[in-house]
């Protein structure tokens, strides 16, 4: 037992130490390339990934014994039995779709479990099963047999299973025409389902490379496929040539190969080729990764997206790894001592640079090995490393404070020493190569020679706060930087300005174009002036910009912005495209550490802030090393591929994922998982999403980090959900994806039930308000009633009192004048004349008002005591009325006739309508121009009373409203509460005939004269 556990423990002590020495292999070969490793702690089901593919919307697809996963560059999605009708979560690798008529447009490729089921990959980026699959392929291949049989379709390269090519037959789609079949020694072409050609050999391997045929033979060697007999052996050339075990008389390599991709790959000696077709019909190898054990790592499927350079593969132990070529490089001095933490820079020759330390950093010229060493021990001693000014010799000023040096290029000399007057921080060389020297005394100097020497010339002094930074203007300007703000000097001129909307900024950088000049702070991000207008950009989602350093511009019109975490990408048109109109998109691409940087910390607040030298190559600096790399050989790897929805989930449901979605109006919470395939950094997706429907305006708001969209309770109606995302730096440039939601009403909600519900409401305010209004209007004929009758007391009262009394006292008087003057037998007919007309006048007025007493008496009276009917003779009734208007009449010269018959008579109150005839004659003389004729007659048995002027014609509308019936007093007390001013004759008129139920009718008659009617009812007896 003692022995068993002794050989235990040295077994596992082995194994320890044999992992610790493969992954520090692997870590060191690893250091040229961006890695990521994927397993089951962070996404994956399980660590086996035995096949990878790529769709044609991007995502990547793994084959894993937990089901089929589908990776979007920052999440993975398991479809596995929880989620799909299979038995069994065991892939064993992904198979082509069918060519030809058996093709379903739907699916792109399929994962094929243990037990035979077939898992169909979506164009829209979800799975399903397709049970139809095997009878289609039965149908397209005509050796099939009715056994489902996992090796019927050729796999991937290296094989899962051993091929038995003696035994049973492989299948292999070439195109929509063409497919092989590699059964014992021989390869067949089949176009349009005929035998084209057959191929013969000991072949241990077939696979195609697009839709060309290859083989492995026994011996190693790669073999064309073609319809000649003799054998094609390939050699490849290439990057693979270049292999120390590359050998064409022993073919060591490996083959790998994605069957449903069809693309191929060698391994040799730790190093990764592709296999492509050149343009000879040769075969060619490009090395994409070296120094990689894939057999310590058991890699067995292998991926290479050629536009973005990432590298996928499957282990079958140990999970996904992806790389990538690192864009950036980190040059570092080695020494225990060395300070690693750069500022200002320039360039020596077109390979290296020379820092503020006095450091030498470069590459070889292959640009595979890093050279640092010290090479100006003055510069290292002075300390001093923010601030080199290159002259066109690639000389160069340095110094600090009251100490200027002109050093040589190496940077080992010095040529040049001057003492200061002032405190000196700034240095800076202008276009026209003239040294200009900024103090923190608020003074500006400048390098000028004279006798063959130089000397520094005071130029001026200004409110600078302390000058901190020189840079390029447009035209012959300077742009100075202080603590007080910024300031633009005129060298012609002498003239200082400063920028008002720059106060208080801490600026890093200048960087002047024909577009105007940029300028990078320290807190408040990145400025454009232009003409002297100040355009401030938009920030990125961290913030990260708020600390630009320096901008750098290369030859395809890309600005670099390194900042204190992390460097950024812009595009400048889209920059000036915002500065024109704000509401266009601005695009950052980020980049950190694991592009290549030794940390995210750049440097700033030196001159210069970034260094170009003559090969391409930008050095940025960092506090661990100077960051080199080539703008024109980086390709910008973009988010611009479609967006998905890769979830729906409705309060803690998952639903069916699609475009329109009908969601239950009770509902609390609706998630949208979304994605869009990127093997980029996350940072570099930037969505948004808006809501609009039923009154609500489209905004756009921020996708969240884990690209969730939460939905909360809405009320119900059609809504659109809108998902955008920026794709790169073309202005507005953006994919969108649309999402219908519906949620119905509830019953109480529906149109039918609004429209009953307004229709009883308006029903009931109806009913209130006829109740009220009856109300107010009994309660207000009560109210009139009790005023109106306290007025009629009054003025019955006034009457009596004030007017009558004095109108009976002087018709008494004038009766006696009247008679006097009559028995005087020589009196002056004038007067006496005048006499008659006085007492008639008097008279009449005195009947006038009799008969407005008697009007206003009958309005307090019940409807029952209002009026005293009988027989009234009209000739008699008549002839009293015409008598009190004869004298009238004839001093106006106009004839009233009673042509009333003896002995007429109609039923009627005597006093009231003795009323009517007296207002409808005196309205008559008013108007008339000759006579007035009052006759009666009798017309289909009803009696008629009809008065006639000589006028001009009553008014059409007055006509209408004195002929106009009712149906009883009340219904014209109700009506005539506010009659429209008819003149208070005709209104008594009207109301006593409707009182009386006489029927008055007035019209025009050919001599336009006025015709008004009293039409009397049958009588009473």
């Amino acid at each position: 037992m003692r022995v068993d556990l002794l050989f235990v423990s040295q077994c596992l002590l082995w194994l320890m130490l044999v992992a610790f020495c493969a992954e520090a292999h692997q870590q060191q070969d690893l250091s040229a390339y961006r890695l990521q490793h994927f397993t089951d702690e962070n996404g994956l089901p399980q660590n086996s990934v035995k096949a990878v593919m790529q769709d044609k919307n991007g995502f990547y697809w793994l084959a894993t014994e937990g089901g089929v996963v589908r990776f979007d560059g920052q999440k993975f999605i398991t479809f596995d039995r929880s989620n799909l009708p299979i038995s069994s979560n065991r892939i064993r690798g992904f198979v082509p779709a069918l060519p030809g008529r058996n093709a379903n447009p739907a699916y792109e490729f399929y994962g094929l479990t243990e037990d035979n089921k077939y898992i169909g990959i979506l164009s829209n980026g979800l799975v399903t099963s397709d049970t139809a699959f095997y009878r289609k392929y039965q149908q397209t291949d005509p050796f099939a047999g009715k056994n489902i049989r996992h090796n019927s379709m050729l796999g991937s390269v290296p094989e899962q299973y051993p091929n038995y090519p003696m035994d049973e037959h492989y299948f292999a789609i070439s195109d929509s025409q063409t497919f092989y079949i590699w059964k014992q020694n021989t390869i067949s072409c089949y176009k349009n389902g005929k035998l084209s050609y057959k191929s013969t050999g000991s072949y241990k391997d077939f696979f195609l490379i697009g839709t060309h045929p290859y083989a492995i033979d026994s011996e190693g060697n790669i073999i064309k496929i073609t319809p000649r007999p003799t054998r094609n052996v390939q050699y490849p050339n290439g990057d693979i040539i270049y292999n120390k075990q590359y050998s064409k008389v022993k073919a060591d390599f490996k083959l790998y190969w994605n069957n449903v991709a069809k693309c191929a790959f060698l391994y040799l000696n730790n190093c990764f080729y592709t296999l492509e077709e050149s343009g000879n019909g040769q075969l060619t190898t490009k090395l994409i990764l070296k120094d990689y054990d894939f057999a310590d790592l058991d890699i067995v499927a292998a991926h290479y997206n050629r536009s973005t350079g990432a590298l996928l593969l499957g282990s079958v132990t140990k999970g996904l790894f992806l790389i990538k070529n690192k864009n950036f490089q980190t040059l570092q001095l080695v020494s225990k001592d060395a300070d690693n933490a750069y500022y200002a820079q320039k360039p020596a020759g077109i390979h290296s640079v020379i820092t503020g330390q006095g450091y030498q950093l470069g590459l070889n010229a292959a640009g595979s090995k890093v050279i640092a060493s010290r090479v100006s021990t003055f510069m290292e001693d002075f300390g001093y490393k923010f601030a080199i000014t290159m002259n066109p010799d690639s000389s160069f000023w340095f110094g600090i404070d009251y100490d200027l040096f002109r050093l040589d290029k190496t940077g080992k000399k010095v040529l040049m020493r001057f003492k200061l007057k002032d405190r000196s921080r700034a240095f800076f060389i202008d276009k026209k190569h003239r040294l200009w020297i900024g103090s923190e005394q608020d003074a500006l100097y400048k390098m000028e020679e004279s006798g063959g020497r130089q000397h520094v010339k005071f130029v001026v002094r200004a409110p600078f706060g302390g000058v901190s930074i020189i840079g390029q203007g447009v035209a012959d300007t300077l742009l100075i930087g202080g603590t007080k703000g910024v300031f633009k000097f005129s060298v012609q001129t002498g003239a200082v300005q400063k920028l008002s909307k720059l106060n208080n900024m801490n600026i890093r950088s200048f960087y002047t174009t024909a577009d105007g000049t940029w300028i990078t702070t320290y807190g408040n991000g990145i400025f454009l002036l232009k003409d002297n207008k100040l355009i401030h950009f938009p920030l990125d989602r961290d913030r990260f910009l708020l600390t630009a350093h320096c901008i750098t511009e290369d030859a395809k019109g890309f600005f670099w912005i390194n900042t204190n975490r992390g460097l950024f990408q812009a595009a400048k048109q889209q920059l000036l495209d915002y500065a024109r109109d704000s509401k266009n998109l601005v695009y950052y691409l980020y980049y950190d550490r694991s592009q290549g940087f030794a940390t995210n910390e750049f440097n700033g607040g030196c001159q210069p802030c970034s260094v170009k030298l003559a090969n391409g190559i930008v050095s940025l600096p960092s506090m661990e090393g100077l960051v080199w790399f080539t703008p024109d050989k980086i390709m910008a790897e973009l988010p611009d591929r479609a967006i998905f929805v890769s979830s729906t989930n409705l309060d803690g449901k998952e639903i069916q994922v699609k475009d329109t979605l009908r969601i239950p109006r009770d509902f609390e919470q609706l998630r949208l998982q979304v994605s869009t395939p990127y093997l980029g950094h996350a940072k570099n997706i930037q969505m948004h999403y808006s809501l609009s429907g039923e009154n609500r305006d489209a905004k756009w708001f921020p996708v969240n980090a884990d690209l969730i969209i939460t939905i909360p309770k809405m009320s119900y109606g059609n809504y659109k959900l809108v998902v955008r995302k920026a794709n790169g730096f073309k202005t507005n440039d953006y994919n969108y994806k649309t999402i219908l939601l519906n949620i119905p009403p509830a019953w109480y909600e529906t149109w039918w039930f609004r429209s009953v519900l307004a229709l009883i409401v308006l029903a009931l305010f109806l009913l209130v308000v006829r109740w009220r209004t009856g109300y107010l209007v009994k309660k207000e004929r009560k109210d009139n009633m009790m005023r109106h009758y306290r007025v009629i007391s009054q003025i019955v009262a006034a009457v009596n009192h004030d007017i009558q009394t004095p109108l009976h006292y002087i018709g008494y008087s004038l009766r006696h004048i009247n008679a006097y003057l009559h028995k005087q037998e020589n009196g002056n007919p004038l007067i006496t004349r005048m006499s008659d007309e006085s007492l008639n006048t008097s008279e009449r007025i005195g009947t006038l008002t009799k008969n407005l007493l008697d009007y206003i008496k009958i309005q307090n009276k019940s409807s029952s005591s209002r009026t005293q009917m009988g027989n009234v003779d009209a000739r008699e009734m008549v002839s009293g009325i015409c008598n009190l208007f004869s004298a009238i009449a004839g001093f106006k010269g106009v004839i009233v006739k009673n042509e009333v018959e003896p002995g007429f008579e109609v039923w009627s109150d005597l006093n009231l309508l003795s009323i009517v005839i007296h207002n409808l004659l005196d309205n008559a003389l008013k108007i008339s121009a000759s006579e007035i004729i009052i006759s009666s007659n009798i017309i289909a048995g009803k009696k008629q009373i009809v008065i006639e002027d000589s006028g001009s014609g009553m008014p059409e509308d007055l006509r209408k409203w004195l002929n106009k019936s009712y149906r009883s007093y009340e219904e014209w007390l109700k009506i005539s509460l506010y009659p429209e001013q008819k003149g208070i004759g005709l209104v008594i008129v009207k109301d006593l005939c409707v009182l009386l139920r006489i029927d008055i009718f007035a019209s025009i008659n050919s001599k336009n004269h006025t015709t008004v009617r009293l039409m009397f009812g049958q009588e009473k007896r």
